[in-house]
């Protein structure tokens, strides 16, 4: 499984070149506003490189290959999603570099650097993202299902905004969360993500092994 994690990144070279080069624009475009710099561009980063995966793998027919091999299709289901955790690590890891580098530069100053806040809700955003978008590419393909991959990441990236600069809520449930410990309402989260990621998983699982190649 490790094998075809790794086919993941090292298929798409010249993506990952752009993603540095990405993260550092973005960092600039994004320099008055923390919230963009610390969590979406660690989730645009991670969104490009999950989008160019598939796509290599549609372009270059790795189904057809990959299942004329040896290799059980829920490893291969499984791998695209630890890829994708693969990515946003990357995402970060350029996220926190360029910020950190042009804060110290004097380029910009946020005042603070990422931080564990940051990092969560760039790899929320990250999860939502792969487990709504997965399952189709596994029902489908990356032709059929781009489209949605991108209205997918305009919609997370306007729901975080929206929710970021939004001050009054008047949801109850959302004010009960407000009121506990953050501890609490960390749990909670990554409660209904691992759920989120079970379902999507199995989805994407069903979807694969009945798909006709």
């Amino acid at each position: 499984m490790l094998n075809l994690v790794l086919k993941d990144v090292l298929i798409q070279k010249k993506y990952l070149i752009v993603s540095v080069l990405y993260a550092f624009l973005f960092s600039l475009c994004f320099k008055s506003n923390p919230s963009m710099v610390f969590n979406m561009v660690p989730t645009m980063i991670a969104y490009l490189l999950i989008g160019g995966a598939c796509a290599f793998d549609d372009k270059n027919k790795s189904d057809i290959m990959l299942n004329s091999l040896p290799v059980n299709r829920v490893n291969l289901v499984i791998s695209k999603y630890i890829s994708s955790f693969l990515f946003i690590f990357i995402g970060i890891l350029l996220s926190f570099i360029f910020t950190t580098i042009l804060s110290f530069a004097g380029f910009f100053h946020i005042g603070r650097l990422m931080n564990l806040e940051d990092i969560f809700g760039a790899s929320i955003a990250t999860l939502i993202i792969s487990c709504l978008y997965l399952p189709l590419f596994f029902k489908f393909d990356y032709k059929k299902s781009k489209y949605f991959l991108m209205a997918l990441f305009l919609f997370v990236l306007s729901s975080a905004t929206i929710f970021t600069n939004t001050i009054k809520l008047h949801i109850s449930f959302v004010t009960y969360l407000n009121s506990q410990p953050d501890w609490l309402v960390t749990c909670f989260i990554i409660v209904l993500g691992l759920i989120l990621l079970l379902i999507s998983i199995l989805i994407s699982i069903k979807f694969y092994i009945n798909k006709d190649l």
